[in-house]
């Protein structure tokens, strides 16, 4: 069976590094994308180096029902996930008495919303597989010590970081 392994957010930057690292070790990588096709496919070039079979998921995280869909698609012709890794994430960075309603609700829908909305539909299927599955959620860490004109983001990975604590005792054997 192979390890295929999705990570959200890994058209660059940091996704693209942490997909590469895992192409590398020999892992099966699913790319996702929101908007940027192309740098997808410039670290799906990259990363055929190691495994032909890289794959290109295109959907936005922080809407619920085309992150849904497309997962449960991608699940249904592929099969289970081994490993998530919840990785994409945005900023809106301003001071707090300034935040526009839009930049601290982008912000959570995009960095925590996401958490459910990727994990939901692939928690059954990766606990099915019954090999050791992995989920690795990525914060900051303006979540732990907060970040002046970062209220919004610093609270979204807050959130991240309970949510993932939260979810490991559940998932623990």
């Amino acid at each position: 069976m192979s390890k295929r392994v999705l990570v959200t957010g890994s058209g660059r930057g940091i996704g693209k590094a942490i997909a590469l690292e895992l192409g590398r070790a020999g892992f099966e990588v699913v790319l996702h994308y929101r908007v940027n096709l192309t740098e997808a496919q410039r670290t799906k070039e990259e990363l055929k180096e190691f495994n032909p079979n890289v794959r290109l998921l295109c959907f936005d995280v922080s809407d619920r029902a085309t992150t849904k869909a497309a997962l449960m698609e991608e699940v249904a012709e592929h099969g289970a996930f081994w490993g998530v890794v919840c990785n994409a994430g945005i900023t809106r960075d301003g001071p707090f008495p300034g935040l526009e309603d839009e930049d601290w609700d982008v912000v959570m829908r995009t960095n925590l919303d996401s958490f459910y909305n990727v994990l939901s539909p692939l928690t059954m299927p990766m606990i099915k597989l019954r090999a050791g599955g992995r989920i690795v959620v990525i914060s900051s860490l303006s979540g732990l010590v907060g970040n002046r004109g970062q209220v919004n983001y610093s609270a979204s990975k807050a959130g991240l970081i309970g949510a993932a604590k939260a979810l490991s005792k559940e998932l623990a054997k």
